[in-house]
């Protein structure tokens, strides 16, 4: 998502001719756009902390602030971040 704003963004395109060029409806693409600049300014979606050393725990944070702390799974924290 983040790459595909960045790319929007360099490519002097209108939102709309980026989308359709891509196979983004538009109103995704918008919807990104907006959440990573909330990103920018500091707002929190899910926020993975911790270190990346192989067999250690990642923890998750919820917009809701629950904290999941669970192991480096990348298929399971796929799936988590997706409830």
């Amino acid at each position: 998502m983040l790459s595909l704003v960045e790319d929007w963004k360099v490519s002097g395109l209108p939102q709309k001719a980026f989308g359709l060029l891509h196979g983004i409806n538009v109103s995704t693409l918008r919807y990104w756009v907006a959440k990573s600049k909330e990103q920018e300014a500091g707002s929190r979606g899910f926020m993975p902390s911790g270190s990346a050393v192989k067999g250690e725990q990642i923890e998750i944070i919820y917009p809701t602030g629950v904290r999941l702390k669970v192991p480096r799974d990348f298929s399971l924290i796929s799936q988590l971040i997706r409830l």
